[in-house]
């Protein structure tokens, strides 16, 4: 039967995904693999919940290292006793509960990531079973999140297009289907999303407008004002100073590493301190990082642990007790009584060889090549 396919969501079409054909209203199985259907145990998985927590080690006792949140891909390196340890794309190495993740093999983890998915990109949203916010909650969907697009398919009986099969994004009621990686279904609103590939070719187009980036980032980080510090945290929910930075730029289509550590080497230096040794933020533009640790000494080299994203006038925001304003400035009634260690520029070195910074659309743990 010859066959068109064609997205009607948000102005993408699945010709960006020639391997993709949905031939019915598309709500597919559980996607984990079990022992027999594979000659050995797969070597990767998609982050199922929210934002999965990362842990030091295979026990909720343990310390908080990092979150994942969902739709990520992930891969497996061990497993223990109901918990499974991973290395996720920032990259960062930990323990999970592995009911968190869904296990795929190899060819299903290149079909995952060829399928049109949708992001989260407001805070705070919710995966319903009907396209209702009235009905039950299938799960949380927050900013960053990713699930899979819902399909259906319509058959043309007459016409000049009689004949042909035509897949559609389902909408119903202001609310578009999706599929969580592992196959449950479900609805959110259309407002709270946007189609991931269009997104993220979308924000690396805008990587060379570079003031209407920092205004971007400057309003993304107002987002996260008021919500609480938690070592570990990488998400709107709860985070800590470099799981802030990260949150932010991801949300912007940036990748950074983890850790502040991490951070405090990536982009381009900036000066910080005037020849008398004072603080000057002159050279800071929104959007740069600022950073406070230990300074090299004794044959130890610095070493950054907090983290701030300047937004202008001297000021910056920062996770700290919870995410809030503080400036550089001593005569401010906002001032953050800590010297600075150093500051370092993202925007303008985003996918520089070299730079410690990719953006989300060339890392293949996200967009196939």
């Amino acid at each position: 039967m010859r066959s068109i396919l064609t997205i009607f969501t948000m102005g993408l079409s699945l010709a960006l995904f020639p391997s993709i054909l949905p031939a019915q209203e598309q709500k597919p199985k559980h996607l984990t693999i079990t022992d027999k259907e594979l000659p050995m145990a797969p070597s990767k998985a998609v982050v199922e919940l929210s934002a999965n927590f990362m842990r030091e080690k295979p026990e909720y006792e343990a310390e908080l290292g990092d979150q994942a949140l969902m739709g990520t891909v992930v891969e497996i390196l061990e497993e223990k006793d109901g918990w499974t340890k991973i290395k996720s794309p920032d990259p960062y190495t930990a323990w999970v509960d592995s009911r968190g993740l869904v296990k795929m093999s190899d060819k299903e983890i290149a079909d995952y990531l060829e399928a049109p998915k949708y992001i989260c990109t407001a805070s705070q949203s919710y995966v319903y079973e009907e396209p209702s916010k009235d009905s039950r909650i299938v799960s949380e969907f927050i900013l960053g999140d990713l699930a899979r697009i819902m399909y259906k398919t319509i058959t043309h009986t007459k016409g000049s297009l009689e004949g042909y099969v035509e897949g559609r994004a389902v909408l119903k009621k202001k609310f578009v289907g999706v599929v969580l990686p592992s196959g449950k279904t479900g609805y959110v609103p259309a407002k709270d999303v946007d189609v991931f590939y269009k997104w993220a070719k979308g924000k690396y187009e805008g990587l060379g407008n570079e003031t209407a980036l920092r205004k971007e980032l400057v309003r993304t980080t107002m987002g996260f004002l008021g919500v609480p510090y938690m070592w570990g945290g990488t998400s709107v929910k709860n985070t800590d100073c470099s799981g802030l930075t990260r949150s932010v730029f991801f949300a912007n289509g940036i990748l950074l590493p983890r850790n502040a550590s991490q951070q405090g080497w990536i982009g381009e230096n900036l000066p910080l301190f005037s020849a008398e040794g004072n603080v000057v933020w002159d050279w800071l533009l929104p959007g740069d990082l600022v950073f406070w640790g230990r300074e090299a000494s004794d044959g130890k080299p610095a070493k950054a642990t907090h983290v701030g994203i300047y937004i202008g006038d001297g000021r910056f925001i920062h996770s700290s007790f919870m995410v809030r304003i503080n400036s550089l400035d001593p005569s401010s009634p906002e001032y953050y009584d800590r010297k600075p260690l150093c500051a370092r520029r993202i925007v303008g070195n985003v996918d520089v060889p070299d730079s410690g910074i990719i953006s989300v659309f060339a890392s293949p743990s996200y967009i196939p090549r």
